[in-house]
C-alpha cells in the first residue's frame, strides 16, 4: 500500500530560496517589492520593486510599472521599466512602455514601443560642447 504524504510536513524545515516566482496558471494584482529575484510566468497587474533581477517568461502578461536592478522579458509587459543596471527583451518579447536603464539590448524578434533613457555617470566633452551650442540662441545660423 501507498502511504500519502502530507504535503506540510516539511513545512517547518523549508528554506527560504530567496527567490520569488509567479508560476503560469497565476495571476496576481498588487505591489510586489523584495530583495531577491522575481520570475512571473503569470499575469500581474500592478507594481514591481526589486533590488535583484526580474524575470518576465515568455508566456507572461505584465502590466506594471516596474523598478529593478536588471530585467529580462521575454513575455508581455506594458508600463515603464527602470534599471539600475540592464533591461534585454528577448526574441518575442514585448515591451510597450518607457525604459530608463544604464543598457538596452533588445533581440531580433523582441518589440519595443516607447522612449529609452541611457544612464551614464558622465558627459563626454563632445557632448557638453554640442549641448550648450544646441542650446544658444540662434544655433541653427550658419556663423560667416
Amino acid at each position: 500500500m501507498l502511504s500519502k504524504r502530507n504535503p506540510l510536513a516539511d513545512a517547518a524545515h523549508v528554506t527560504d530560496h530567496k527567490e520569488t516566482i509567479f508560476a503560469q496558471n497565476t495571476s496576481f494584482s498588487g505591489t510586489l517589492r523584495c530583495e531577491g529575484p522575481v520570475r512571473i510566468y503569470g499575469v500581474f497587474d500592478g507594481a514591481i520593486e526589486t533590488a535583484s533581477t526580474l524575470i518576465i517568461g515568455r508566456a507572461a502578461k505584465v502590466v506594471a510599472s516596474i523598478v529593478a536592478h536588471e530585467v529580462g522579458v521575454a513575455g508581455t509587459v506594458v508600463g515603464n521599466i527602470t534599471a539600475l543596471d540592464r533591461v534585454e527583451i528577448y526574441e518575442g518579447g514585448k515591451v510597450y512602455g518607457d525604459v530608463d536603464a544604464a543598457s538596452l539590448r533588445i533581440d531580433d524578434g523582441g518589440i519595443f514601443s516607447g522612449q529609452s533613457t541611457m544612464r551614464n555617470g558622465e558627459l563626454d566633452d563632445f557632448l557638453l560642447e554640442n549641448l550648450q551650442r544646441l542650446e544658444s540662441p540662434g544655433h541653427d545660423q550658419p556663423s560667416n
